[in-house]
């Protein structure tokens, strides 16, 4: 089942990529471009999934014709010591043979090779699906990190321009007389607060930037705000979450590349069962050989030769490898299928999580923004209060710091909100 807006996504990724110029500022369309472009465990993981086809090939081939050519050519000399009444004499000895070889019953070895290759095929299919969207979600991730760290540094910065000039206002007054010496001292402490909160901010930018570089492979320039985010903004970008929780567990029990890797993995365990125990039964082919032969044993001997026939190999004793070779396939299968039993739980887990997560954070945003409103006219309130003497300073520094705050944990609800969407979005395979 595929969302309109992964839909989108997938469509137009590459051929945003393609459009947009190098000065253009990026999106977050063109950003999952360049990721998916340059991961390297995308193209590991995809380069298995074609080495798992070229397997299914090979089982396919065992039950194909086999034409083999094989030849020699030497000089010696052969002395029989006058048996035959032959003399001791130079020979040039050479021999060609072609034989062609067709299977018609194998015990079932073709058929539970082919079987155990197709389920190797999905499971590595499968995983490389599951590459491809964890490298979307960090792709995400990174993006929403960057333009949050950027904010978060803007923001900041305008709170220590801010403490600053509160800073220096505090000493005009406290040499004037109006404030006492421990509100110039708190005035100063807010100030080195602010800085250092400043520097965390800056830190944190530059290590995002680094980030997103390493993923996408391209330097971090200007970036689109968010999908969503913006005030009455809504962009197609933006997974549609499903209608309830257990709508999105039943789409990743179905769609789920994880779970299938999973379910195709006991598939190819269960092939292989069947392979072990086919290893007792019998092997029966059809052949048809030719040979030319010179000089072989006596000087002059000449011989050729065709036959026709059937040619097969049952071994009654192997020693308890067939029945070892079984209980440890088996044994494998019941591996697998416990293995898919725990994924789907997990699976189940990580679903809940995402979804509680999703909900929380547009609680989170939709609270966040109000707090924000709420401390920014505050802010502009106490501002005009102090102008007018009727706040201390001490207010004004108090209303820039909760306004500030207030504005970090909106942009942090709002990136918390994008990454949380794409995450259930591709837990339940919408994308």
């Amino acid at each position: 089942m595929l969302r309109p807006a992964a839909a989108l996504l997938m469509s137009c990724t590459l051929s945003c990529a393609a459009a947009i110029p190098p000065a253009a500022a990026q999106d977050l369309a063109s950003a999952v471009a360049d990721a998916l472009a340059h991961a390297p465990a995308l193209a590991a993981a995809q380069a298995g999934a074609d080495a798992a086809d070229a397997r299914v090939d090979q089982a396919r081939a065992q039950g194909n014709p086999l034409l083999r050519v094989e030849g020699s050519y030497g000089a010696g000399r052969i002395d029989n010591g006058g048996y035959f009444g032959l003399s001791a004499d130079n020979v040039t000895p050479r021999a060609a043979q072609a034989v062609a070889e067709m299977p018609l019953y194998a015990g079932g070895r073709v058929s539970a090779a082919i079987a155990q290759a197709r389920g190797g095929a999905q499971a590595a299919r499968h995983g490389a699906e599951a590459a491809r969207l964890d490298t979307i979600v960090r792709a995400v991730a990174a993006y929403a990190e960057v333009l949050s760290a950027r904010k978060l540094e803007a923001r900041f910065r305008l709170l220590v321009d801010s403490l600053t000039e509160v800073e220096r206002q505090a000493a005009l007054r406290f040499r004037a007389g109006e404030i006492a010496s421990s509100d110039l001292a708190q005035a100063r402490a807010r100030k080195a607060q602010g800085d250092a909160v400043f520097a965390s901010a800056q830190g944190r930018r530059t290590s995002a930037e680094a980030a997103f570089a390493r993923l996408t492979g391209k330097a971090a320039g200007d970036l689109a705000p968010l999908p969503g985010n913006a005030p009455g903004q809504t962009d197609p970008l933006l997974p549609a979450a499903p209608a309830t929780l257990g709508e999105a567990i039943e789409l990743a029990r179905a769609h789920n590349p994880m779970l299938a890797q999973a379910r195709a993995g006991t598939d190819a365990a269960r092939a292989g069962a069947r392979a072990a125990r086919a290893e007792g039964l019998p092997t029966i082919g059809a052949y048809a050989e030719a040979a030319h032969v010179r000089d072989q044993f006596f000087p002059g001997y000449r011989a050729d030769s065709m036959a026709v026939g059937l040619r097969g190999r049952w071994t009654l004793f192997a020693g308890g490898r067939v029945a070892s070779a079984a209980r440890a396939a088996d044994a494998q299968v019941d591996q697998s299928e416990a293995n898919e039993r725990a994924m789907a739980q997990t699976l189940e887990g990580m679903v809940i999580d995402a979804w509680s997560g999703l909900a929380t954070a547009r609680r989170m945003a939709e609270a966040a923004a109000l707090q924000s409103e709420a401390a920014a006219e505050a802010l502009r309130g106490t501002r005009l209060e102090a102008q007018v003497g009727a706040k201390p300073v001490l207010a004004v520094l108090d209303a820039e710091r909760d306004a500030a705050q207030a504005e970090a944990a909106l942009i942090e609800a709002q990136a918390m909100r994008t990454v949380a969407a794409w995450q259930l979005a591709a837990l339940s395979g919408a994308l």
